[in-house]
């Protein structure tokens, strides 16, 4: 679903933990948190404030954490 990016949590380089709040997206009038997949680092921000984004868009890359 189409939508707008209306908050950034994270920055590239940032660690995150698996279900960490990465993105706020506003689509329809709702309000829609992507969370983090995996445990990881932000490798590279793909999109940013206010970006109009389509389907299937990406958001983010994680490098995920080894043991």
């Amino acid at each position: 679903m189409p939508g707008k990016v209306v908050g950034v949590r994270v920055k590239q380089g940032d660690k995150v933990e698996k279900g960490q709040a990465l993105v706020v997206l506003s689509a329809m009038k709702m309000e829609t948190i992507v969370s983090a997949p995996m445990s990881g680092t932000i490798k590279r921000m793909a999109t940013s404030l206010e970006e109009d984004l389509a389907a299937g868009d990406l958001l983010f890359e994680i490098e995920e954490a080894t043991a």
